[in-house]
């Protein structure tokens, strides 16, 4: 059996929740360690993690805290961990061995592949290669040599036969009496017999299976997303905008309420349940906005990064602020946003933090135009749609589309979100969200190690702030053209015509420039610095 695994609105759009850093270099690369720190089952006294001499974390390695997550990931946690910043010191205190390699991945070409081999004191080891898919979504690829696809949407039970000595329909009797049961398979591997494997939305019963097949390894993957893929999944309510304002039409409904049935579709769960959840997300999102003005943390600051929220604050206050009031607050809500203190938890959607970003233009316009709580929950949904169509048809990371793909993106939400809060018809919104994502089209990802988060601060803050401006104009009547649907696939055809140095790699664009490269040569003396003397790094510069 096999299950049609769509985007749904709390695994792919808004999430991960998880500590500051990037979705894609942060949080998926600490899933993919957690998946192996399960396959281990105990604790790793050596963590081996292989990169691709070629691939994106080579350009980046230790700008978006991809080191410590990977330690984190493979000393059992997850991305909203709030030691995931403490697991350099941690893994250090208790003798455990780690070491990154750049070399030749060959079981993976994904730009954001990577190999944990996880050893324990006995001499057990494992190894697990995946691939970081964007936006925090992960999926395996080779599980102990044994070719494997999974996401972690639900649990996985494997069971090795090194001597092929299981029959296959024995290990499926048992696996048709587990609850849950979505999926079962097997993998070979030359010379290393078969991998059995189940896929349950419910915890499967291992002492059963140990029971049964007493002679033979056991493992057990867990979720790491928060939505479980359910049997019996329905089919996917629409993959288009035109789609979407079809069937709401059809039904009577609101184009938000039918986004809400589009994710209770997805998840399984009933309405209020599903708002219920969206509403704890919006809280997340005000607080990762808000926390820094409000409550009395230690903002983490260093070389590399200022504290930029504190200097726009005392600016904006100022007469000599130009801004008006909507755009002044985005941009302060926003530098909130990224401000990167960890144990305030983030919501990608579909960047790093984007969630936040994303919140903050929709809280500047509702305070300003006196929109309800209720008008931002529409709007929220509004956003969680359009974000699901874009994971349908493109893969909105800056690894594959550049740019493009994660602040245009970002943009497109916000734009139709705040469509939508102001009472503009479906027509509207969408209109809002194409013209919004016309002009982020083609925009490389060219992060500069060392630069105060350069050029992307720049292009989320356009992106949020204009977010405003593009509402205006389908409110105004003007018309995008371009369905939302293909503005997304032209974003896609042109992302992915970049050259590899212009995709997250900090190769070329800004990060080529003369006064770049001299930047990132200070910064990497710095990131070497703090490793060799076991200082406090604070969440990378690009949060």
């Amino acid at each position: 059996m096999s299950i049609d695994l769509y985007p749904e609105f709390f695994n792919d759009v808004f999430g991960p929740v998880m500590q500051p850093g990037s979705s894609s270099h942060t949080a998926g690369p600490c899933r993919l360690g957690y998946l192996a720190a399960c396959l281990l089952g105990e604790e790793p006294r050596r963590i081996h993690i292989l990169l691709d001499k070629h691939g994106s974390f080579a350009g980046t390695f230790g700008l978006m805290a991809e080191d410590s997550a990977m330690i984190a990931g493979a000393l059992g946690m997850l991305p909203d961990d709030p030691r995931l910043y403490q697991s350099r010191n941690i893994v250090r205190q208790a003798g455990i061995e780690v070491t990154f390699e750049f070399g030749d991945l060959l079981e993976s070409r994904h730009p954001n592949a990577v190999k944990f081999i996880l050893t324990a004191a006995g001499g057990k080891t494992v190894s697990l290669v995946g691939d970081s898919i964007g936006g925090g979504m992960i999926e395996t690829q080779v599980v102990n040599g044994f070719p494997l696809r999974f996401k972690g949407d639900s649990y996985l039970c494997l069971l090795f036969d090194a001597a092929g000595a299981i029959p296959a329909a024995d290990f499926e009797a048992f696996a048709a009496l587990q609850p849950g049961l979505v999926e079962t398979g097997c993998s070979t591997a030359a010379g290393n017999g078969t991998m059995y494997y189940l896929h349950s939305a419910s915890l499967p019963n291992l002492h059963s299976l140990r029971t049964r097949f007493s002679n033979f390894p056991v493992a057990l993957l867990e979720p790491v997303l928060p939505v479980i893929t359910q049997p019996g999944r329905k089919p996917q309510l629409f993959r288009t905008m035109t789609g979407w304002r079809e069937i709401a039409r059809q039904r009577g409904l609101p184009l938000w309420e039918s986004a809400v049935q589009y994710e209770m579709d997805a998840s399984g769960w009933p309405r209020q349940q599903v708002i219920d959840y969206m509403c704890r997300i919006e809280r997340k999102m005000y607080r990762q906005t808000h926390a820094i003005y409000e409550e009395a943390l230690d903002v983490p600051v260093s070389l590399f990064k200022p504290d930029m929220a504190g200097e726009w604050q005392h600016y904006a206050g100022s007469s000599r602020c130009l801004s008006d009031g909507v755009t002044a607050e985005t941009i302060r809500l926003a530098y909130g946003a990224g401000a990167g203190i960890p144990g305030v938890e983030v919501v990608a959607g579909p960047m790093g933090g984007g969630g936040g970003y994303i919140h903050a233009a929709l809280w500047a316009v509702k305070e300003a135009r006196d929109f309800s709580s209720d008008d931002l929950l529409r709007g929220l949904f509004i956003a969680a749609g359009i974000g699901a169509i874009a994971y349908s048809r493109t893969e909105p990371t800056g690894e594959r589309t550049g740019c493009s793909g994660e602040t245009g993106i970002c943009g497109a939400m916000a734009a139709a979100a705040l469509a939508e809060m102001a009472g503009g018809t479906p027509e509207q919104v969408e209109n809002a969200a194409s013209l919004s994502l016309q002009a982020a089209t083609g925009i490389p990802c060219d992060p500069i190690p060392g630069g105060f988060g350069q050029p992307c601060r720049s292009r989320i803050l356009t992106a949020v702030c204009m977010a405003s401006v593009f509402a205006d104009l389908a409110l105004a009547g003007r018309q995008a053209v371009l369905p939302l649907h293909e503005a997304i696939d032209v974003m896609d055809a042109v992302g992915r015509k970049l050259p590899g140095e212009l995709l997250c790699t900090s190769l070329g664009g800004a990060a080529a420039s003369p006064a770049a490269r001299l930047q990132a040569i200070e910064y990497r003396a710095w990131f070497e610095q703090t490793e060799k003397e076991g200082m406090p790094r604070p969440p990378g510069n690009l949060i």
